[in-house]
């Protein structure tokens, strides 16, 4: 995954991203955060925010290990680091660091006490490069924790055509680029295969009437756009109506979205 790879992510950065990501941040957080406690105290510790992105769960980790700890984000996407940069820089958090680096190579960091993944292994042709780095950071007996996601989990009340089809061309675009948009469901099992042991795994759904997965579904739709005409998936018009019925049915007050079926899982290095 060097940063050509970045073209072959199924997700548009930018703007449309951004937003993406701060409304998704949102909606983990509290599923997210208790997914963090199940390392224990981390205060004083290393900890590494693996495919960081913006940064969401590295400011969360670097509330765990407090000032005498240490938090570092790694990410491909000098875009979002520069984002999460700015962001450190303003809360004063000296603590923190963003280091760019191809996720699935050695890793510019120490060895760490914690090392958490949330949402790359979806996007990785072989997700076990990412792991084998994670093993090579972790002390051991120290934990890594991870989450992704099961796409085809996602349910809607009452059915939408719309947001249906918006998950099938997001599958459709994941495996096209080289992903796994159903990972979740085997994840634990990727663990114990890269050599973890005491894993554990727990599904989380959010779900929404107003706002919170309703958005994420339709920002995730738009930013998937370029991706779907790149392939030939889908044309324009296409994604231009499924679009509007996308908007449509999330207006209505009587209509429920979920986020994605999300597993987090859990295990530590031998």
């Amino acid at each position: 995954m060097t940063k050509d790879a970045l073209k072959f992510y199924p997700i548009k950065g930018g703007e449309i991203g951004r937003s993406r990501l701060a409304v998704l941040a949102q909606v983990l957080a509290p599923t997210t955060e208790l997914h963090l406690q199940r390392a224990g105290p981390l205060a004083g510790l290393t900890a590494i925010d693996v495919g960081c992105g913006g940064g969401d769960v590295t400011f969360a980790l670097a509330r765990h290990v407090g000032p005498k700890g240490q938090v570092i984000g790694i990410d491909l996407d000098e875009e979002k680091l520069g984002w999460a940069r700015s962001e450190a820089q303003a809360q004063g958090l000296g603590h923190l660091r963003f280091e760019a680096c191809d996720v699935t190579q050695a890793w510019p960091v120490p060895s760490a006490d914690l090392v958490y993944a949330r949402f790359i292994l979806t996007h990785l042709r072989t997700p076990q490069d990412l792991l084998t780095q994670a093993k090579r950071a972790l002390k051991p007996g120290a934990m890594i924790l991870v989450e992704d996601i099961d796409i085809a989990g996602r349910f809607t009340y009452p059915e939408s055509p719309a947001l249906n089809t918006a998950s099938d061309l997001y599958m459709a675009l994941s495996r096209r680029r080289g992903g796994d948009p159903i990972i979740g469901r085997r994840l634990d099992l990727v663990l114990e295969q890269a050599g973890f042991r005491d894993v554990g795994t727990t599904v989380v759904q959010p779900f929404s009437r107003q706002g919170g997965a309703k958005d994420v579904a339709a920002l995730t739709f738009a930013a998937i756009g370029d991706g779907l005409k790149a392939e030939g998936l889908a044309s324009a018009e296409d994604i231009a109506r499924i679009s509007r019925e996308i908007e449509e049915f999330n207006s209505r007050p009587d209509t429920v979205v979920s986020m994605p079926r999300i597993f987090q899982a859990w295990g530590r290095k031998v």
